[in-house]
């Protein structure tokens, strides 16, 4: 299920925001998440998060969405009262309740030691579910991460869309999500599936825990893309996130509408 937050600047002068927030962005989610209530709290950490080889925090969410803003350097200067957020997480119709009410009137603080803003949750509005079918279209409203350790390397690679391997790794996570989700037996393969990129592709580094000494940077990009496939797969994927790292931000998609 999937959820629109609207969020109100406290002050009305000098909001200025580091554009690499989302580390902090989903340190405050996943606080309110765990701290909801007792019940919310087992299910989050009990109910298909893992399996013998990989952990899934099965929720993502988009970019800030801000009407009016001004890029300087590595700041957003927000020149708007609200702001809003999506947060999309596995479609389990008892945690809908939870949501609304954990997230009601929430105030945070989200920035660095530099600049930051104090934000209200004034209004949560679940967003309706979208019909699912075999070959869909989405635009990317958060990085989508697709990476992999090759043999001899030290790091990761992060891939690019038109990586040879991108299209391959893209769907093997999606089944391993469904396999956390479903248990090991599935009908799937990684061939199963098609992804063809339909814009253009633009690049978005995202610096986590900057300033400290953990401090990395992570390759996400941002496009448009078409996915044919079980319609099992993509409502999945739509869910809980394309790619990679989904809690920490990325991958959070929106059926797209138009060919603007």
């Amino acid at each position: 299920m999937r959820f629109k937050l609207t969020l109100r600047l406290q002050s009305i002068r000098e909001n200025l925001l580091p554009l690499n927030y989302q580390y902090e962005l989903s340190s405050w989610i996943y606080r309110v998440l765990n701290n909801g209530s007792p019940e919310f709290s087992f299910w989050l950490h009990q109910k298909g998060y893992a399996d013998d080889h990989k952990s899934f925090k099965l929720f993502t969410f988009s970019n800030l969405r801000v009407p009016d803003r001004r890029i300087s350097g590595d700041r957003m200067e927000i020149r708007c009262r609200e702001i809003s957020l999506i947060i999309s997480m596995f479609p389990e119709e008892m945690i809908g309740h939870f949501i609304t009410g954990i997230f009601k009137d929430q105030e945070f603080i989200l920035g660095d030691r530099i600049s930051r803003i104090h934000l209200q949750v004034t209004t949560i509005e679940r967003i309706a579910d979208p019909g699912f079918s075999d070959l869909m279209e989405f635009r990317s409203c958060s990085p989508l991460l697709v990476s992999f350790l090759y043999p001899g390397d030290r790091y990761a690679r992060y891939l690019r869309p038109d990586h040879p391997d991108y299209q391959k790794l893209f769907f093997r996570n999606m089944i391993e999500k469904y396999i956390t989700i479903n248990g090991r037996d599935h009908p799937f393969k990684e061939t199963d599936g098609i992804l063809n990129v339909i814009s253009p592709v633009k690049m978005k580094g995202v610096v986590i825990k900057a300033g400290t000494p953990h401090e990395s940077k992570i390759i996400g990009y941002l496009f448009d893309f078409r996915i044919q496939g079980p319609a099992e797969l993509i409502r999945l994927g739509y869910y809980t996130g394309f790619g990679e790292k989904n809690s920490m931000g990325f991958g959070c998609g929106e059926v797209r509408e138009g060919k603007d």
